[in-house]
């Protein structure tokens, strides 16, 4: 194969270590990978070998009680998909469905006690994986870290919303507007727990 046919095999962006794009990219494949998921399953000794389960329960302990449809779209599946892992989790007693306080036609799915505890795990090991890699950081730095993420989080729900993609409703604790209504969908990013700071 001659030079001029050889494919360009370099990255489209430039190695800058302080580019937002690739930066934004990494910590999302560090929070969003399927090695960091299936070691937090381990260290919370999630009690089925299943990663859709775990990441419902992970989306309903950030979110509180969820519709299925709400579900579906935080979580890139099908409602029929949904459906299923809702059941599993029901057999082993994490999740139940219940009716909606808003709309006697849908149900909202819960962590039970039981899913609340694992929950509780769950939000413990993040906070520990969070604490490592802050390790070293002055308070004064993760303070200015915490501010400015939250910052940004909430300009980029705002362009979100512009542009339809979120309800308004889902928006208020993030834009500093009050309690979220539980039964709206929260949203592409997962684990949205935003202070209403600047």
């Amino acid at each position: 194969m001659s030079d001029a046919a050889r494919p360009d095999l370099s990255p489209i962006l430039t190695e800058d270590p302080l580019d937002m794009r690739l930066t934004l990219a990494s910590i999302i494949h560090w929070a969003d990978s399927r090695e960091v998921r299936e070691g937090v399953m381990a260290k919370v000794r999630f009690p089925a070998d299943d990663v859709q389960m775990f990441l419902v329960v992970n989306q309903l302990a950030y979110r509180g009680a969820l519709r299925p449809t709400d579900l579906s779209s935080v979580l890139g599946t099908g409602k029929a998909n949904i459906t299923k892992i809702v059941g599993r989790l029901e057999e082993i007693g994490l999740a139940l469905r219940i009716p909606s306080d808003r709309d006697e036609r849908s149900v909202l799915v819960a962590l039970t006690p039981l899913g609340r505890e694992m929950g509780q795990r769950i939000m413990a090991v993040a906070g520990e994986s969070f604490s490592a890699a802050l390790d070293g950081w002055s308070g004064e730095d993760v303070e200015t870290l915490r501010r400015l993420l939250g910052r940004f989080a909430r300009q980029a729900m705002r362009e979100l919303a512009y542009h339809g993609a979120l309800r308004r409703v889902v928006l208020a604790p993030v834009l500093g507007g009050g309690k979220a209504k539980q039964t709206k969908m929260a949203g592409p990013v997962e684990g949205f727990g935003l202070s209403a700071e600047r």
